[in-house]
């Protein structure tokens, strides 16, 4: 389908930043099968009615017409009565937000029955608001519910449905929660705890693979979100304790907060870490800002005050001046690996007599 990406800055303005967003829109765009065909970019406040001035909402109606294009996604969460009034101006083309695009690629990655419960609870927590008058968006996240304009009670009985699937959907993640708490537990009695975090697609599940040769592999994949689910994979084995690697969700900027109130529970185990390697794409443009913004989600997370280790990867696609407060590697290709390995160890190994 052909996707048109209509992009408004408000605020400060960041030129380097909105160029490297504008990509990371394209390419959540094109993980759930979108292909950007144009970018309209607009600097103004956020309008009411529309999201972006009317001016702008006049030109995307006639590039969808010129381009044939399918779909429209803005770079913010739309409010319920913004996508109904641009349904109106921008039809044939349906009206995504980019929250409603991580969603439906958290929904397409998730295969645990805890993800699947945590995408669902996302998903309705971001429907229910949306229940009145929004016959598209319900369609594409309510499997056609609300599409023929049903009647005020009718409408009253979907939210109260709602509500309580909303409500049994939170006692079965918290259910999990304590199960795969004391499972974890189990799992790490006796064993050291390393939490592999980091901005999506910077190469925590290629790390992972790379390192722990033994078992089934991670999913890995040069893609946002690749995996979704919590993974546990052996290490190796020092003065009769394992150390054991945990893969975990990815963040992203501008993380939709119904998301990441629905994984928290998964990322909770980051808390109990006794080393939170902290994996980051050299090759990024933007590599700062996506630092700060993972180890600022630590923080909220609660496990600010853990020891982090600073993994700089993907050194085989970099040229410039290495960082020297972490160890740079490729997982990809090898490189470093051991002396990330050694790192590890001596850092566990460290503290533990500290």
């Amino acid at each position: 389908m052909r996707a048109i990406i209509a992009y408004l800055v408000h605020g400060r303005f960041d030129s380097d930043f909105v160029e490297y967003d504008i990509e990371e829109i394209k390419n959540l765009a094109r993980t759930v099968g979108f292909e950007p065909v144009q970018v309209v970019l607009q600097k103004r406040e956020p309008d009411v009615r529309y999201f972006i001035g009317e001016g702008k909402v006049r030109e995307i109606a006639r590039l969808v017409q010129e381009l044939g294009a399918e779909v429209v996604i803005f770079n913010e969460e739309l409010s319920p009565r913004q996508v109904r009034e641009l349904e109106k101006e921008l039809t044939p083309a349906q009206v995504w937000d980019r929250t409603q695009v991580i969603l439906e690629i958290f929904k397409r990655r998730a295969t645990t029955r805890d993800g699947k419960l945590q995408v669902e609870l996302a998903r309705l927590n971001y429907l229910y608001p949306r229940i009145y008058g929004l016959g598209g968006v319900m369609s594409r996240l309510g499997g056609g519910v609300g599409t023929r304009g049903p009647g005020e009670t009718k409408l009253e009985v979907l939210k109260r449905a709602i509500r309580r699937r909303i409500r049994k959907l939170e006692q079965e993640i918290r259910d999990s929660q304590v199960t795969r708490s004391t499972t974890g537990k189990l799992r790490s009695k006796g064993a050291y705890q390393v939490s592999v975090v980091g901005y999506t697609n910077a190469g925590k599940s290629t790390l992972i693979n790379a390192l722990a040769h033994a078992g089934k592999p991670t999913y890995a994949d040069d893609q946002v979100f690749a995996t979704l689910d919590t993974v546990y994979r052996r290490l190796v084995r020092i003065e009769g304790r394992d150390i054991v690697l945990v893969d975990t969700v990815g963040f992203v900027n501008f993380m939709p907060e119904k998301v990441m109130e629905a994984f928290k529970s998964t990322l909770q185990v980051i808390k109990d870490s006794d080393l939170i390697l902290h994996v980051i794409d050299l090759s990024s443009p933007l590599m700062e800002e996506q630092m700060l913004f993972v180890e600022k989600m630590i923080d909220e997370l609660g496990a600010g005050h853990r020891p982090i280790l600073r993994v700089y990867n993907k050194l085989d696609l970099y040229s410039g001046a290495l960082p020297k407060d972490g160890i740079s590697i490729s997982a990809l290709k090898g490189i470093n690996l051991e002396r990330l390995r050694e790192a590890i160890i001596l850092n566990l190994l460290g503290r533990q007599g500290s």
